[in-house]
């Protein structure tokens, strides 16, 4: 089984850029266990997606909190774990961090994440919400620990081999 550089592992972005997708590519490369942030979500909080509106900091935290623990509960029992996660703020990046935490930052153009919110089916997260997911996006920045930055409009394997890479040569040194 190839080593991962981290425990855990944040597969992170807006609605449509692939959390999902390459979370699920990373846990079974890594045999770390998934977790889709999407799961942790109250009803409540999931209708009000749904209206396409977006959620607030308020909001947010209860379901960070939820986050932060599972993500301790595996690290604690010996299991790696990638999670799914939008963390669209550095505030929210900040909050799920631990020591032997890696971000990946999906960058995806904006027409190519509408297309992608338009053709799903089945979630509560619809083209509607993007532009409320885009103002509250703070990209990471040079001066924030984001491990990987992934441009995610290509192929998923694609995008899965390019996080491979960069998450080995961050192992490597």
């Amino acid at each position: 089984m190839p080593t991962s550089p981290f425990a855990q592992l944040i597969v992170m972005g807006v609605s449509g850029s692939g959390k999902t997708t390459l979370g699920q590519g990373l846990a079974a490369y890594y045999g770390f266990v998934f977790l889709d942030a999407d799961d942790f979500h109250t009803l409540d909080a999931k209708a009000k997606m749904a209206r396409g509106e977006g959620l607030t900091d308020a909001d947010r935290a209860p379901w960070l909190a939820r986050l932060k623990a599972a993500l301790e509960q595996h690290t604690a029992g010996g299991e790696g774990v990638v999670l799914a996660c939008s963390a669209l703020k550095a505030s929210y990046r900040t909050a799920l961090s631990g020591p032997q935490t890696g971000f990946i930052y999906l960058d995806v153009p904006q027409g190519v994440l509408r297309t992608r919110l338009e053709e799903r089916q089945g979630s509560y997260a619809k083209a509607s919400l993007l532009p409320s997911q885009l103002a509250a996006l703070e990209k990471p920045g040079p001066d924030e620990a984001v491990t990987v930055h992934v441009k995610a409009d290509e192929d998923a394997g694609l995008v899965l081999a390019d996080a491979l890479r960069q998450l080995a040569e961050k192992h490597a040194r």
